[in-house]
């Protein structure tokens, strides 16, 4: 069975006559050349090279993108790469974007940074693995270009480098690589123009296997369909479906394959533009216990299926027996539960944050070794932080009294497990003191009451740590409307040992992409997080897999970017300056860091007591 065709054609009028084009093929040294109507094509994302994400569709703002398809130990991009870097100088001053982009299964991204080292490659080179753009966009040569019409999202010259040929003291001819740029900068183009490449004496003597671009999981998907009862339906389940089910935080049900068929188009999108999964952290950077991976062999089974016609196939509907609801608390009866006061929502309007204090009847201090949250109505509840705070706390107070305060925990879109503190530390709460909730509610069109709860679980005897909370942020910032990137980064140096056991990123709407990192005090960095596609509506705290030892003196930087252009979906009002504020459609940028210090609690208590 071949695969259904993924663009449709948009006739338009032909500007360049056939006859005109074929004039150039001997200057240019070419086999054939064609026209025709312009394709449209998928948006998508990818990662490149350096960890900067990238997606089609927010590059709008440029005239027009120039990929140049790329493979390591490939004769023609080395051969060719100082052409290419002349193309680029000419035509980028001219609002043009210019990436390589490597679909090689082969090519790891470590691997692929190395060959732009050796060469001196300063594109960006976006990193295909999944190969899943290459088959797209119908990549089988390293060196090729493939141009695009960002605004119309259409492919608008596909071909090699151009090949000039000229007498000495000859005008070069104009060739259909700088026709076609110089038409779509205009906004003239209306064709795609093909030019399939020649023989070369190079070609013929020189061993370029290395250049061919193969897809195997395609191949073997097409010969062998993935089947939706054995092969679709499990990644779903494991992936999807505890947000994607019945009164569930996500938009809409994956509980059947009628369901999965109907949004089919919608999740091939999102899982292209990397929108889903939501949680995406760079795979490459750390390892998160809780980061949601998905592996490259599972999307290409996803999308394979698919572009096949999302064939039913025999067998149950694993989907339609799958029950997942509320499992109550994960880690069974707490100690203490306390009952959010009922909270009030409406069907529409913007919502203040809500702030409410509420007594806990300790005698003796406690230490907490789990939380649960447990929203009455996750359709409105935005996030919820907690903290532990005095009797007499005043939230007008600065300095030393708000430091009193401690950060229990918190709770935002995609946190739906237990938070568990690590068996040695705990959050500390004294006796006499209260519980503060931060809450933040949105509507979504019908009223509600919301009453969550939160259950506490105790440690039955001190541990030997704290664990605390420390929130890196920066509010000196003013990011101007239409900025595509506004950058700002902010820094801390802890004075004691610790050890990192989580961290979290936070902004808004405009967030575009944020990272941590650590200098030693050896000067040797590493970077610990990258968020490439920052998302609002999924703010996890990330778990490190194994946790950091990092030592005093250690310098904590977080950095990021905004973007507040009418390219980005989510954007509230592209027109307006945005600086810090309480609201989604105001701004922040804070970084969490989940830790406690080396120094064991019993040397605390005791310094306090000689004091």
């Amino acid at each position: 069975m071949m695969y259904r065709n993924r663009v449709r054609a948009t006739l338009m009028p032909q500007r360049m006559s056939l006859i005109a084009l074929a004039a150039l093929i001997p200057v240019l040294g070419l086999a054939s050349a064609a026209l025709a109507a312009q394709t449209l094509i998928g948006d998508f994302a990818l990662i490149d090279h350096q960890g900067k994400y990238h997606q089609l569709s927010r590059y709008g703002h440029k005239d027009a993108i120039v990929l140049i398809s790329q493979r390591n130990n490939c004769a023609l991009v080395a051969d060719q790469l100082p052409q290419f870097k002349a193309l680029r100088q000419k035509w980028e001053a001219q609002n043009v974007a210019f990436f390589m982009i490597n679909s090689s299964s082969e090519d790891s991204r470590e691997d692929i940074r190395r060959e732009a080292d050796v060469y001196d490659i300063d594109f960006p080179i976006l990193v295909d693995h999944t190969q899943l753009v290459g088959e797209d966009l119908s990549l089988s040569t390293a060196s090729e270009i493939i141009v695009i019409d960002p605004s119309r999202r259409t492919v608008v010259f596909r071909g090699p480098l151009d090949e000039r040929r000229r007498r000495r003291n000859d005008e070069p001819k104009p060739t259909p690589l700088a026709d076609a740029l110089a038409r779509t900068v205009s906004g003239e183009m209306e064709d795609t123009v093909t030019i399939a490449a020649r023989d070369t004496d190079a070609s013929k003597t020189r061993d370029l296997s290395a250049c061919q671009f193969s897809y195997p999981q395609r191949e073997m998907h097409a010969a062998n369909h993935p089947d939706y009862a054995k092969d679709v339906a499990p990644i779903l389940r494991d992936n999807c479906a505890h947000c994607h089910r019945q009164s569930g935080i996500a938009p809409f049900a994956l509980d059947s394959y009628a369901m999965v068929r109907g949004w089919s188009a919608m999740i091939r999108e999102v899982l292209m533009t990397k929108r889903m999964p939501p949680a995406q952290v760079d795979p490459a950077i750390g390892h998160f216990s809780n980061a949601r991976y998905i592996s490259d062999k599972e999307l290409q089974t996803l999308v394979h299926w698919f572009d096949l016609g999302s064939p039913r196939g025999d067998g149950e509907d694993p989907l339609q027996s799958l029950e997942i609801g509320d499992v109550g608390w994960q880690l069974g009866e707490p100690d203490y539960i306390v009952n959010v006061p009922a909270q009030e929502v409406p069907a529409t309007g913007v919502l203040d944050y809500r702030h409410v204090e509420i007594d806990l009847p300790f005698t003796e201090d406690k230490w907490v070794k789990a939380v649960h949250f447990r929203p009455g109505n996750p359709k409105v509840m935005h996030h919820l932080l907690s903290y532990i705070i005095p009797a007499d706390f005043d939230w007008r107070a600065n300095g030393t009294a708000r430091t009193q305060r401690r950060f229990l925990e918190g709770y935002a879109p995609g946190k739906t497990d237990s938070t568990r503190f690590p068996e040695n530390a705990g959050v500390y709460i004294p006796k006499g003191y209260k519980l503060s909730v931060q809450l933040h509610y949105t509507t979504y069109g019908k009223a509600t009451v919301d009453e969550t709860q939160i259950g506490l679980y105790f440690h039955d005897t001190r541990p030997d740590y704290e664990f605390v909370n420390k929130s890196v942020t920066q509010g000196d910032f003013l990011i101007p409307a239409g900025a595509t990137e506004h950058k700002t980064s902010q820094q801390f140096v802890f004075e004691n040992d610790i050890v990192l056991y989580g961290m979290r990123p936070h902004m808004h709407y405009r967030g575009k992409y944020f990272k941590f990192k650590v200098i030693y005090p050896d000067n040797s960095t590493e970077e610990l997080l990258s968020v490439p596609n920052y998302n609002f509506n999924w703010q996890p705290t990330y778990k490190l897999t194994s946790p950091k030892m990092l030592p005093a003196g250690s310098r904590v930087i977080v950095s990021g970017a905004f973007d507040n252009s009418k390219y980005n979906p989510g954007n509230p009002d592209p027109t307006k300056d945005i600086s810090w504020g309480a609201q989604s459609w105001d701004e922040m940028f804070i970084g969490y860091f989940a830790y406690h210090d080396l120094e064991k609690n019993v040397d605390k208590y005791q310094a306090a007591n000689a004091e």
